[in-house]
């Protein structure tokens, strides 16, 4: 009986663990951000905005998530070719989640909505998921230490980064030998007994191996990146601060660093923190960063949040029978590789 319970324990640790400390780092994020929060002068800011620069910047942040269908359809282009609609479709679908379900669950649904709407094998889909988000990683890397010569106060974090990059630079050659070194992978898959259940996964990972796909989606990945930093500028002009390229290069990617670790739905919490403290080194005075971190976080997250909640109507689907679908795919999968 004690060595069955000591499992079942285990589990049960492992299941709330990870939320109970994203939300911990949430909450402990929200109590700091809204500290003596500027309600008063809020209201102000909201009355002398530029909708002009508000809407390029709404506009330029959804067309980011169209270029993001587009990447994730021409990585998969040498293994099969979803339709552009469906990817689209998925991608909104994980970012409504996304923004309304913790810990990224997001992620997860955007795997299976493509799955269920393409018939795609799921470890190909969560494998192209996984270079995508290594790519976006290297693109990051390569912002950071291309501005950090011209933002003030990059130099506090960039012990961080350092971290970081080796991390990303790991994977990223750990992706490159699995895509290209097909038989050395399935050489050190066979001679580790505890790896052996991955040989079906890497048939599917080689798949995506192609160069010229690479190349393109490495390519998009940074325009996808560059759209996303003059999103931010865009809003930050809006609300009459004349902040420089870099600066919001540096700042979305100590949001984009900050909010790694899974936590409250859209990030809510960690957002405004990594803001607010990337906004200071600035001199941005704190009730201006307060209230600016507020503006990035709504406008930045509503057009996913809209966008979503269309997708997740138009695609008719129950989230437990997507999920079952989706593993009775790749059992059958499994089945026939066998």
């Amino acid at each position: 009986m004690d060595t069955v319970a000591g499992p079942k324990a285990g589990r049960k640790v492992s299941t709330w663990l990870v939320p109970l400390i994203g939300f911990t780092i949430s909450l402990a994020s929200l109590i700091w951000a809204f500290r003596r929060f500027p309600i008063a002068q809020m209201g102000e800011h909201l009355r002398t905005m530029n909708w002009g620069w508000l809407g390029f910047a709404v506009a330029i942040e959804v067309a980011t998530h169209f270029l993001d269908a587009w990447r994730w359809r021409e990585l998969l282009r040498p293994a099969s070719v979803p339709p552009y609609g469906a990817a689209l479709q998925s991608v909104f679908a994980g970012l409504f989640v996304n923004d309304l379900v913790p810990a990224r669950a997001g992620e997860a649904v955007r795997c299976f909505l493509l799955t269920y709407k393409t018939e795609i094998h799921l470890p190909l889909v969560i494998t192209s998921v996984v270079i995508l988000r290594v790519m976006d990683g290297l693109w990051i890397v390569i912002l950071f230490f291309a501005t950090s010569l011209f933002v003030e106060g990059a130099g506090t974090v960039t012990g961080v980064m350092s971290v970081y990059a080796a991390v990303v630079i790991g994977l990223a050659l750990l992706l490159l030998f699995v895509l290209f070194r097909k038989h050395h992978a399935h050489a050190f898959v066979r001679n580790t007994s505890w790896a052996a259940r991955f040989i079906h996964f890497l048939d599917e990972v080689h798949k995506l191996g192609n160069w010229r796909e690479l190349r393109i989606v490495m390519l998009s990945s940074g325009v996808y990146w560059a759209m996303q930093i003059c999103a931010a500028w865009a809003i930050t002009r809006a609300d009459n601060f004349y902040f420089t390229f870099s600066q919001m290069t540096f700042l979305l990617i100590v949001k984009s660093v900050g909010t790694l670790v899974p936590t409250a739905p859209a990030g809510v919490g960690a957002f405004q923190a990594t803001a607010i403290y990337a906004l200071r080194h600035f001199f941005t005075e704190a009730p201006d960063a307060k209230i600016l971190a507020e503006l990035l976080f709504g406008f930045l997250t509503l057009p996913g949040l809209v966008g979503g909640a269309i997708a997740v109507a138009l695609a008719g689907y129950n989230l437990k029978d997507l999920v079952r679908h989706a593993q009775e795919m790749h059992r059958k999968h499994k089945a026939e590789k066998q």
